[in-house]
C-alpha cells in the first residue's frame, strides 16, 4: 500500500488548511465556543456546502479523512464532522442539509440538525432534542429522547459506515494532536530559563520528540484505515480499530503532554491549549472508546 497522497489529495489538503485557517484563528473558534449560541455560522456553512465538502466522501474515505485532520488541526467548530457521520449511515444530507448520529440518547450537533440518524441506521424523527453540557466546548452535545424509528436504508454496508465515522473521527484527532505538539515546540523554543530554551532540555525535548512520534504514528494507522476501507475490505475492521484506538489516545495524549511543556501558562484559561484537550478528550470517547477498539484487535487477531 502507498501511504503518499495524490495530487488531488494533496491539493485538498491545503486548500483545507488555507480555508480553515482564514476562517477559524483560534480567536474565532473560542468566541464560537463560548459565545456564539449554534457554534458556527451560515456563512461558514454555506462556504464548506460550496467545497463540496459534506459529499466527499462519495469521492473516497482518504479524502474525507484527509479534510478532517485539517478541521482537528484548525479545531474548527462545525457540524460537518456530524453530518459526514450521518450521511455514512444512510441519511439523506444533501443540499446543505446537516444531519447528527445518536449514540445512547447522545448526539453532537443535534439541536441545528435537519435529519438525526442512530447508530444502528434507523432515521429518527420526532424526537425531543435538549441541550446538556459537554466536555469539549467546540462541539454541542445534546440529549435525544422519544420519537420514532424508521428502518435504516437498505443500500448502506452499516459495518462499513460506522468504520468509516470512525476513522473520520480518529482523523480529526491526529489534526487535533500535530496543532497541539506544534504549540508545544514553538513554546519550547520561546521560553527561556536560565538563558537557554527549555528545548535544549532532555525532559522537554524527549517530550516533543514522544509526541512527533505519537502524531506520526496515529496519521500512519488512519491512512491505512480508509484505504483498506477503499480498497481492502477485509483488512479494514482490524485497521479500523487499530486506528481509532492509536488515534484517540495520541488526540488526548499529545495535548496533556504539550500542558506540561506549557507549565503554568498552559492551564490557565486564556491560553487556548484547553480546547485541543477537550477536543482531543471527547473524541477518545466518540465512536468506542480506546479499550473497546483494543478487545476487538485481540478478537479479530485470535487472542
Amino acid at each position: 500500500m502507498n501511504f503518499d497522497l495524490s495530487d488531488d489529495q494533496r491539493t485538498i489538503k491545503s486548500t483545507a488548511r488555507e480555508l480553515l485557517s482564514a476562517r477559524y484563528p483560534l480567536a474565532e473558534v473560542r468566541r464560537l465556543a463560548l459565545d456564539d449560541e449554534r457554534g458556527f455560522t451560515d456563512a461558514q456553512w454555506s462556504e464548506m456546502v460550496a467545497l463540496g465538502w459534506p459529499e466527499i466522501a462519495e469521492i473516497g474515505t482518504v479524502e474525507m479523512i484527509v479534510v478532517a485532520e485539517e478541521l482537528g488541526y484548525a479545531l474548527a467548530p462545525t457540524p460537518l464532522q456530524s453530518t459526514w457521520a450521518a450521511g455514512l449511515l444512510g441519511a439523506d444530507v444533501g443540499d446543505g442539509r446537516r444531519g447528527a448520529v445518536v449514540t445512547d440518547g447522545l448526539s453532537a450537533d443535534a439541536g441545528t440538525a435537519d435529519v438525526l440518524v442512530d447508530w444502528d441506521g434507523s432515521v429518527v424523527t420526532g424526537a425531543s432534542v435538549e441541550p446538556v453540557r459537554a466536555l469539549d466546548p467546540t462541539r454541542r452535545l445534546f440529549r435525544v429522547s422519544g420519537g420514532e424509528r424508521e428502518p435504516p436504508s437498505g443500500d448502506v454496508d452499516l459495518e462499513r459506515a460506522r468504520g468509516q465515522a470512525a476513522t473520520m473521527n480518529a482523523a480529526e484527532s491526529v489534526g487535533v494532536a500535530e496543532r497541539a505538539m506544534e504549540m508545544a515546540v514553538a513554546y519550547a523554543k520561546e521560553r527561556r530559563q536560565f538563558d537557554r530554551p527549555i528545548g535544549a532540555y532532555q525532559a522537554v525535548s524527549h517530550a516533543c520528540a514522544q509526541m512527533l512520534l505519537e502524531v506520526e504514528g496515529a496519521r500512519a494507522a488512519v491512512y491505512w484505515a480508509a484505504w483498506a476501507l477503499d480498497f481492502e475490505p477485509e483488512t479494514a475492521p482490524l485497521a479500523v480499530a487499530c486506528a481509532k484506538a492509536y488515534a484517540g489516545d495520541a488526540g488526548r495524549r499529545v495535548p496533556r503532554a504539550s500542558l506540561q511543556v506549557h507549565g503554568g501558562i498552559g492551564f490557565t484559561w486564556e491560553h487556548d491549549l484547553h480546547f485541543f484537550l477537550k477536543r482531543g478528550e471527547a473524541n477518545a470517547h466518540a465512536y468506542g472508546e480506546g479499550t473497546a477498539h483494543r478487545e476487538r484487535i485481540a478478537a479479530l487477531a485470535g487472542l
